[in-house]
């Protein structure tokens, strides 16, 4: 190190921009550890021909790419950081409840990014690794603070609503969920700057993957009528706003949401909805959304994934939890056991960290 400082202190030295890239790696390699795979030809071929950089398009919520300039030794929290900026969120505490995720599209493997991951070790010279941007933890209060700010969090909680992993729960009579269902459509019209009132065909395009909606199409139609004649002045920025606002007040807003196959916990239903945040892993009835089980992100002493016996048969994530001397274990089968591992050690983390700054605060 002591030998690249000189270099890099002395103008007149020809590899001066050279050791400054040497001694910027080294040093990530002190904070974060060496590279987990050795570089590739392709790659290797770069540097040496002074190519360190390469423009690498990052997936927002709503298909919006973002190109980000990526260095061999570029970490996780470099890029998360970078777009945490263009949104100004300044607040560490805050950045960190965003992650990069890499999607294989061989097969559809989902792994969100440690902060600390370097971003080469898994960008493959083929192309056939994909990175894209999301909230992954909701703890610090939503403030609109620019339009692209509203933009990525009202499109990414919009693909959420729409895949149903955030539900609309099932009110006695049913009146309010297909109230509030039809106050959505109507955000989600106006939202692209549209006024005029819903064909059937053009309404089901807003509809949420829930089951029993079919049958109510034209009830939300007539009050989807109503709340775009009362909503007719929001602008499509103030209906994003209200639209987050209005998911905001339901159950799993803020969860990562799976739905297994099968949970070995005695009483959970088959299959079982299961949602990761700050407070848990908590076990849902699918339909009526009952709390079935729960384990406090603190009880989690381990976990794995386990591969599937038999062709066709759906994979499983092992929680160890309790007591770190004699655990208890939770065997979980679903399809996404991969990603649902690494949300969950990903939140654990989070959630660690957070505490630790939160602590090292008070004592300040």
């Amino acid at each position: 190190m002591q030998h690249l400082q000189e270099i890099c202190q002395d103008n007149e030295h020809p590899y001066q921009e050279l050791a400054l890239v040497c001694l910027d790696n080294l040093q990530r390699s002190i904070n974060f550890g060496g590279r987990r795979n050795v570089p590739s030809h392709v790659e290797m071929e770069a540097v040496l021909t002074g190519k360190t950089s390469q423009r690498i398009p990052i997936q927002l919520p709503g298909g919006v790419e973002f190109p980000v300039k990526i260095r061999s030794f570029s970490v996780t929290v470099d890029v998360v950081t970078e777009l945490c900026e263009n949104m100004e969120i300044v607040e560490f505490t805050e950045v960190k409840e965003f992650s990069l995720i890499a999607t294989r599209f061989q097969d559809g493997m989902v792994r969100p990014l440690h902060p600390e991951d370097y971003l080469f070790d898994f960008l493959l010279d083929d192309g056939s690794i994909s990175l894209s941007f999301r909230r992954v933890l909701w703890e610090k209060p939503l403030s609109f603070r620019n339009e692209l700010f509203v933009d990525f969090h009202y499109q990414q909680l919009l693909e959420e609503y729409l895949h149903g992993k955030i539900i609309i729960p099932h009110y006695a009579g049913g009146t309010s969920s297909v109230q509030q269902i039809a106050e959505l459509t109507a955000l989600q019209h106006l939202a692209q700057g549209l006024k005029s009132q819903l064909s059937l065909p053009e309404l089901k395009e807003y509809l949420p993957l829930q089951d029993g909606l079919a049958s109510k199409a034209e009830e939300i139609q007539l009050l989807c009528h109503d709340q775009l004649a009362a909503m007719q002045s929001l602008s499509p920025e103030d209906a994003k706003i209200r639209f987050i606002e209005s998911l905001r007040t339901l159950p799993l807003f803020g969860s990562n949401t799976f739905l297994a196959k099968k949970v070995s916990q005695h009483g959970c239903p088959s299959p079982c909805l299961i949602s990761v945040n700050q407070e848990g892993v908590r076990f849902l009835h699918p339909k009526t959304q009952v709390l079935v089980f729960q384990i406090a992100l603190a009880q989690v002493q381990a976990m794995r994934t386990i591969r599937p016996k038999k062709a066709g048969k759906v994979p499983g994530v092992e929680i160890q939890y309790g007591n770190a001397v004699k655990p208890q274990k939770i065997l979980i089968h679903l399809q996404q056991a991969k990603e649902f591992c690494h949300i969950l050690a990903l939140t654990v983390e989070m959630l660690v960290q957070s505490s630790v700054t939160s602590s090292e605060s008070n004592y300040q």
